[in-house]
């Protein structure tokens, strides 16, 4: 699995390439990555390395990333997932044929910058006619720079309680389970059989073999671990494909667990 990562990552440069829209068309719907591109990471801000890991996973000591979001076409409807900072989203969104005013609804996996930096251009939301969907978990524990974002939606916001245990209905096709940790009212997205985790994960290099990884990014790294190997292990059990928000170059794969307590992550276009 190293190597489908480096390979992808070798292919790909810094800046947003041709390599920043890939269609997954699942039964009810067709789920478009947006990406707004391509990077690579050092190791420092992962948490519970040890020589061997680096050894084994990230030998040059650097890791595959990319920060996406996601357009769900579902029932006439245009939805989407988070908008990364909104450098190449607009962009993203014309060569579908969609403009800021066909957007339905907008639903929030969490309330960092490089998800929320699309919502707002200017002091001006950028999406006139779309509700915006947030997990109330996440809105009580919103910062005062992401509260000046969101509440330019003030007036078609929608606070939401995720499923814990098994998937809750959020909206038109749209199914949410709580993956707290990373931010208190972190969420994940279910379109049939294709889970968006949002940042469930930020080095998949390493974090699938060794879920135990956390981030300093991660508000609760403990409660993060556990979210991320709850939510893999139902992955798996129930045979789903994932998406994820800083996932290389397609953002959209298979997961299977490995003999060794890890998890292998197979890109959807290497099939």
């Amino acid at each position: 699995m190293k190597h489908l990562i480096t390979i992808v990552a070798m292919s790909l440069t810094l800046t947003v390439t041709a390599q920043n829209t890939f269609s997954h068309k699942s039964k009810n719907a067709e789920v478009i990555l947006l990406s707004e591109g391509q990077r690579v990471s050092n190791l420092n801000n992962l948490i519970g390395l040890t020589p061997e890991i680096i050894a084994e996973v990230a030998p040059d000591k650097t890791f595959p990333g990319a920060t996406n979001a996601f357009l769900i076409r579902s029932g006439g409807k245009n939805i989407l997932i988070d908008t990364g900072h909104g450098r190449e989203l607009f962009n993203n969104l014309k060569a579908f044929g969609v403009s800021p005013q066909d957007i339905d609804v907008i639903l929030i996996t969490h309330l960092h910058g490089d998800h929320i930096g699309g919502l707002v251009k200017e002091g001006v939301r950028t999406f006139p006619k779309a509700g915006l969907y947030l997990s109330k978990k996440e809105f009580e524990s919103a910062s005062e720079n992401a509260l000046k974002i969101i509440n330019q939606y003030s007036q078609d916001m929608v606070l939401f309680d995720p499923g814990i245990d098994s998937p809750e209905r959020v909206y038109e096709g749209v199914k949410s389970m709580a993956c707290y940790g990373h931010t208190p009212g972190h969420t994940a997205f279910i379109i049939d059989d294709l889970v968006i985790w949002g940042d469930l994960t930020h080095a998949m290099a390493v974090q699938m073999p060794y879920p135990n990884i956390a981030i300093t990014y991660d508000t609760d790294p403990e409660m993060a671990i556990k979210s991320r190997l709850k939510m893999l292990d139902y992955i798996v059990q129930n045979r789903l494909k994932a998406a994820g928000m800083h996932i290389p170059y397609p953002g959209i794969g298979s997961v299977k667990a490995n003999d060794k307590g890890g998890f292998v992550f197979e890109p959807a276009y290497f099939k």
